[in-house]
């Protein structure tokens, strides 16, 4: 992973130009994914995060007049739902990006072949539904690898956009995943190589490994996501924690770096369209609706108060991602 995390040099001019950019991305995991994390039965029936929370954030960026980027699952585009409302957001001018086709936490573990199959079906369905290629990836569990790096390459995406730059991240994951272990049914995520949870001065162009002593540089662009202070500037802090989301909102626009805002649809989803036992896990789903709402607004009126939303085919095409519109 040594490779992931070099990052080179950027000149001043283009450094600037960045930092006023900022992103809104949202991750869209759908209930089963979270039931999996935290070892609980899968749920029957519609999934409110890719119905509703959807609903809500296309609803909420439209308010805003914000381009987002949407990194989808694309096995769930099997349900007309569901693709409605990715056709929607597309129609709306929102970027459409991969995040594999089964959302599998361990396919940085996989071999190169079904790595390359896997990418191969997921961007064939997000063309096939928007009549666009996408150019951006986001692996699941923001787990990285060497081979996953190459594979993402091979398959012609100019950014990825995967490593969350948070060593208490990585410690929490862990630790959940540890607890989980010991009960009948563990967590079906990955620790992950905790390489790839460190500080970054990105966005940065990653390295490949070549024989010998000598590395080359990619051609695909790495956009790594804001932890301020290595803690993440996600969703979960933002809605869970008005104090700690609104430090860390304050600390993220001190960067002279792009930042990126991400969440995922549970972030707003009402919590009376979840069931008692996903609720009584996640903390974030006991602070009520309307109040998650009120502190992702408060945080997108503060960052559009002092930089631009645009999505992240932009902040690649200005870092110079061979073919990023």
């Amino acid at each position: 992973m040594e490779s992931v995390v070099n990052v080179g040099r950027w000149t001043t001019n283009l450094m600037n130009s960045l930092a006023g950019l900022a992103s809104l991305t949202i991750d869209l995991d759908g209930v089963r994914h979270y039931r999996s994390i935290h070892g609980l039965e899968p749920q029957k029936g519609d999934d409110p995060f890719l119905t509703q929370g959807l609903d809500c954030f296309l609803d909420f960026c439209a308010d805003f007049g914000i381009p987002a980027t949407l990194f989808v699952v694309t096995e769930d585009l099997q349900n007309e739902a569901i693709a409605q409302r990715v056709r929607r957001a597309a129609n709306e001018g929102h970027e459409i990006a991969c995040h594999s086709h089964c959302h599998d936490y361990s396919m940085s573990r996989w071999n190169p072949s079904q790595i390359g199959d896997e990418l191969a079906r997921s961007i064939a369905a997000i063309e096939g539904l928007v009549g666009q290629r996408p150019i951006g990836f986001r692996a699941p569990g923001y787990n990285l690898s060497e081979t996953l790096l190459d594979a993402i390459e091979t398959a012609g995406f100019r950014y990825d956009s995967s490593l969350l730059p948070s060593p208490a991240y990585w410690g929490a994951r862990g630790l959940v995943i540890a607890l989980k272990s010991v009960g009948d049914r563990p967590s079906a995520s990955l620790v992950g190589n905790p390489k790839a949870f460190l500080p970054q001065r990105g966005p940065f162009r990653p390295k490949r490994k070549t024989k010998g002593w000598r590395s080359k540089t990619r051609n695909l662009v790495e956009l790594p996501m804001t932890a301020p202070m290595g803690l993440p500037w996600i969703g979960t802090t933002v809605v869970g924690s008005e104090h700690l989301g609104w430090n860390l909102t304050r600390l993220a626009l001190r960067s002279h770096k792009p930042i990126d805002l991400e969440l995922h649809p549970i972030d707003v989803t009402p919590e009376d369209s979840v069931d008692a036992d996903l609720r009584r896990v996640r903390r974030d789903l006991q602070v009520p609706f309307v109040e998650r709402i009120r502190r992702l607004r408060r945080t997108v009126e503060r960052v559009a108060g002092a930089r631009r939303f645009v999505p992240l085919t932009e902040v690649a095409r200005r870092v110079g991602a061979p073919g990023a519109l």
